[in-house]
């Protein structure tokens, strides 16, 4: 697991060495988190060659807020569950911050193969309204 493609190609990119058996696992869990930022910040169409991949602009979106929440939730787990085939999605929930009322956050409970068995990990996905970038932790 030395990244993706592209980043193996860079030539100035750190080179890949095995760690520890926990340094492996984390290592993993950040590339995941890595590739699910690049996915959300997608905008389903805009890639000719897989027009499904990202989310759905919501800006203008006529929905009640707790309609909203409901159907980024869906489109969060549909586009994790179709481009992100190291994990497996057990439940989206949206987690309120009264002190960013720009922010939508939410938290995946995902289930991860390491060490040759699933591990439960949970993923916090940040959609921020400022700036239109999602965060993932």
């Amino acid at each position: 697991m030395g990244g993706s493609l592209f980043e193996r190609l860079e030539p100035d990119a750190p080179r890949y060495r095995p760690g520890s058996a926990d340094e492996q696992a984390r290592q993993r869990i950040e590339a995941i988190k890595h590739h699910l930022e690049q996915v959300l910040n997608s905008r389903q169409g805009c890639s000719q060659s897989s027009p499904e991949l990202g989310l759905r602009d919501f800006n203008g979106v006529t929905q009640a807020s707790s309609d909203l929440v409901v159907a980024i939730s869906a489109d969060i787990r549909r586009s994790v569950e179709a481009f992100e085939p190291r994990i497996r999605v057990t439940g989206v929930r949206f987690q309120p911050d009264p002190d960013l009322p720009l922010e939508l956050n939410f938290r995946l409970d995902c289930q991860v193969r390491i060490h040759q068995k699933e591990e439960l990990v949970q993923i916090e996905v940040a959609l921020h309204g400022h700036d239109g970038y999602t965060r993932v932790r």
